[in-house]
């Protein structure tokens, strides 16, 4: 009973309790599940049949879980990823040099990634995420155990990244500093049913007593 359409260049908090299927529904919409029931479609796709072409147009970042390698700098897990994603060279190059840029972190791409901050690692995490240019963008809890700061810097890049790339982005986190900033639409979830689906200001309206 979870029922929603996304427009596209959206950025939707996709919120509810630990255990309410947020994380879930992700893996569903990113195709690693497969449901019980029900249908989805993401541009224009079945997420689980996994065919390449839907598999080379969205990012799922998970931020408890790792998908760069812990023992390699984080430019040669890059470079895997631009080989997987066939992307031409120079637009691997370019496309690392604006994202280190506007994250900050040029100077750590010949660094292991296991010897870099938390919030250093999300960051190369995110710029892995985008390296193929994902039209569809599915985060969990990427802000998850940053300090202060790196969570500034990672909300600030998603914002200025969704309103130049229409990129379409459906984020869910605990913090709600991340939703306030970040979201105008959010969907609330408990026990796998939608309780409220509509803007931030509403939520606020209807549910702060």
């Amino acid at each position: 009973q979870v029922s929603f359409a996304i427009e596209e260049g959206e950025l939707v908090g996709f919120l509810g309790p630990n255990g309410a299927g947020k994380t879930s529904t992700l893996k569903m919409l990113s195709g690693l599940l497969h449901p019980t029931a029900g249908s989805a479609r993401v541009l224009s796709s079945v997420p689980w049949q996994r065919d390449d072409g839907y598999r080379r147009q969205f990012a799922l970042l998970l931020g408890q879980k790792n998908q760069l390698w812990w023992d390699l700098p984080a430019r040669e897990s890059l470079e895997l990823n631009s080989k997987i994603y066939g992307i031409p060279a120079p637009v691997f190059e370019r496309t690392v040099a604006e994202l280190t840029e506007l994250l900050s972190v040029r100077d750590k791409l010949d660094v292991m990634v296991r010897e870099l901050s938390l919030g250093e690692r999300m960051k190369m995490e995110l710029i892995a995420a985008l390296l193929h240019q994902p039209k569809v963008l599915f985060l969990d809890e990427p802000t998850i155990g940053l300090d202060v700061v790196s969570q500034k810097v990672v909300r600030e890049f998603l914002r200025d990244y969704n309103a130049t790339q229409k990129i379409t982005i459906v984020l869910t986190s605990h913090y709600m500093t991340d939703i306030q900033e970040l979201c105008r639409r959010v969907i609330i979830i408990d026990h796998g049913k939608i309780f409220f689906d509509g803007r931030l200001s509403d939520v606020v309206d209807r549910f702060a007593r």
